[in-house]
């Protein structure tokens, strides 16, 4: 089988466009029944879960609280004890981002069976947290391993996880277009990967037809009524709501942040956060069950005419837009399986329903259908949290399979991303080709050659570490975001493997009193601060780090030079040179 996967892959790295075209529709249709199978297990999975609340002696509804933590109990034993796969964890899509830029496009084999099987278990146990995440990682798995077994190189190893990726999306949420949009837009805050368009939009709508095939082709969120854009009224009404979304959006990524960090740091055994984090959505579901799993059939419910005419009606729903913030932030951020991208959806319809209640509170009859606005701050939401403004509003027209507010909807998501363009949900996102490692090769050699690292390095003082001091003693110093050159006997031997403290040892406390700082050392090279920027560069590709230290000509640390401020300094040296 290896063998022939080899031949056939001989014939795929040529890197026509057809059989680019042919491997995409391949990597669109096994995604595309994976989604099917997510599908039915999800809802079969949820209705056994929750068979013991319904009917004649049913439990008491207050007993559901304690489903998400058992349900996150179990997604942590699966991730870090049974399978040991932490890649797993969290949201899917900021995995896929960061697999892209940094992994060259390859994803473990087993993530996706895993991803899998946690999801199913978060969502159907009351997590807070969307579809889009295990679906987009599922399918830039499928993606990665159908790329390694043709033994494709690595630029088009990328291209293929993102087809992956757009598969994914446009069959779980029924917009082909979309899907392939999000896949390549979402890498990046100001920039699209243009180069996987062709192949991401075949592998989508192929999975799409899979999927509809088998599903059904009612679009995800069903019963939304034609609505026309007919006036510069609500054209303005729509700019408000996107000015509205920001100060949300900010702390929908400052709470997810918060928890994220705050769980990572917190040294109980990984494999016990998500309970933890399931305990505090269990609290919340005692008070807002809506907030529960991902949430599209209360966004249904006030579509159907539920829109609030009354001050209290305004303030539930400012309370759940909250609520829905912390949960998605305590599932997804304790390390749950789960994705942010659904619950932006469903914070953004119960915004634009809590302004549709202001608008008939404060103007009665200014909007001929107030609930418009739900499907604008679906769109402004996500948009602006996640830089994709064309992917968002794409996305909500074809939930919805309706195009007819698209001017609102644009103008919405544009200025949403005006207000909030400091911040994003996806960490691993970056700012444009130019800062993403998977661009080293592209750029111009000549540029590079004409900048030395002394120029770009940032000049700092730099606290050095003993090799043979305790990690524990070592550990109290630093600062988990800086390098440490780590010297032995005076001589420079490397720098402090950031990586492995955080990933093991801040977990382990009692192992880091028993290493010494050498155990953790990395070897990489020092750069000299005359170097030109391609030669560090092609240090950079050789030993995957993302920063190191600069020395003089006495071999005196000067500063840090890190990969991003290569890029950074080669926009700026094309910019001037343009």
């Amino acid at each position: 089988m290896f063998r022939y996967g080899k031949r056939l892959g001989k014939l795929f790295a040529v890197g026509g466009y057809l059989p680019r075209i042919l491997l995409a529709s391949v990597i669109g249709f096994v995604t595309g029944l994976v989604a099917v199978a997510f599908h039915f297990s999800l809802g079969w999975a949820t209705y056994v879960v929750r068979l013991p609340w319904e009917g004649a002696g049913a439990l008491p509804k207050w007993s559901f609280a304690f489903v998400p933590m058992i349900g996150g109990l179990v997604v942590g034993l699966v991730i870090y004890k049974f399978t040991r796969t932490p890649e797993a964890a969290g949201q899917g899509t900021d995995n896929m981002i960061r697999s892209f830029h940094r992994e060259g496009g390859v994803v473990r084999a087993r993530v996706a069976p895993v991803k899998f099987f946690t999801s199913i278990v978060t969502l159907a146990s009351g997590g807070s947290a969307g579809y889009e995440g295990p679906i987009s990682q599922i399918g830039s798995g499928i993606g990665s391993g159908i790329s390694r077994l043709f033994r494709l190189p690595k630029a088009m190893r990328g291209q293929f996880m993102l087809a992956g990726t757009a598969a994914g999306l446009g069959a779980i949420f029924k917009a082909p277009l979309a899907g392939a949009l999000t896949s390549v837009e979402v890498l990046y805050r100001e920039d699209f990967e243009s180069n996987a368009f062709a192949t991401s939009i075949v592998s989508s709508v192929v999975a799409f037809t899979v999927y509809i095939a088998l599903v059904g082709t009612e679009p995800a969120i069903a019963g939304v009524p034609a609505i026309p854009f007919t006036n510069g009224i609500e054209l303005l009404a729509c700019a408000v709501l996107g000015v509205l979304c920001f100060p949300f959006s900010f702390l929908y990524v400052r709470c997810y942040d918060l928890c994220e960090t705050r769980f990572a740091r917190w040294k109980v055994p990984d494999w016990l956060k998500p309970a933890v984090g399931g305990a505090f959505v269990g609290a919340i579901i005692l008070v807002f069950p809506q907030v529960a799993g991902g949430g599209f059939g209360f966004i249904g419910e006030i579509m159907r005419g539920l829109v609030p005419h009354g001050l209290f009606g305004i303030l539930f729903l400012l309370a759940i837009a909250v609520a829905k913030i912390v949960a998605t932030a305590f599932t997804v951020g304790s390390g749950g399986s789960g994705g942010v991208f659904g619950p932006s959806l469903f914070i953004g319809g119960v915004l634009g329903a809590m302004f549709a209640g202001i608008c008939e509170l404060l103007f009665p009859g200014a909007v001929r259908m107030p609930e418009m606005f739900i499907l604008v701050g679906m769109a402004a939401f996500f948009a602006g949290a996640a830089k994709a403004p064309i992917a968002g509003v794409v996305m909500v027209c074809e939930m919805t399979g309706s195009y007819s507010l698209l001017p609102g909807l644009m103008i919405a998501a544009v200025m949403h991303i005006a207000f909030s363009r400091p911040w994003t949900i996806y960490k691993s996102q970056v700012l444009n080709k130019f800062a993403s490692p998977a661009h080293r090769c592209d750029m111009d050699v000549d540029v590079l050659q004409v900048t030395s690292v002394g120029e770009v390095m940032e000049p700092r003082e730099i606290k050095r570490l003993d090799a043979g001091s305790p990690l524990s003693d070592a550990l109290k110093l630093i600062d988990l975001n800086c390098i440490y050159p780590v010297y032995d006997r005076g001589e420079y031997a490397g720098l402090l493997d950031m990586q492995a403290v955080k990933s093991t040892f801040l977990s382990s406390p009692e192992l880091a009193r028993h290493l010494l700082v050498s155990d953790c050392t990395v070897r990489a090279p020092m750069l000299a601060e005359t170097m030109d920027l391609h030669a560090a560069l092609k240090v950079f590709t050789r030993i995957e780090i993302d920063e190191l230290c600069v020395k003089d000509r006495q071999g005196n640390l000067v500063g840090t030079l890190s990969h991003s401020a290569i890029f950074r300094a080669y926009e700026t040296l094309v910019s001037r040179n343009a």
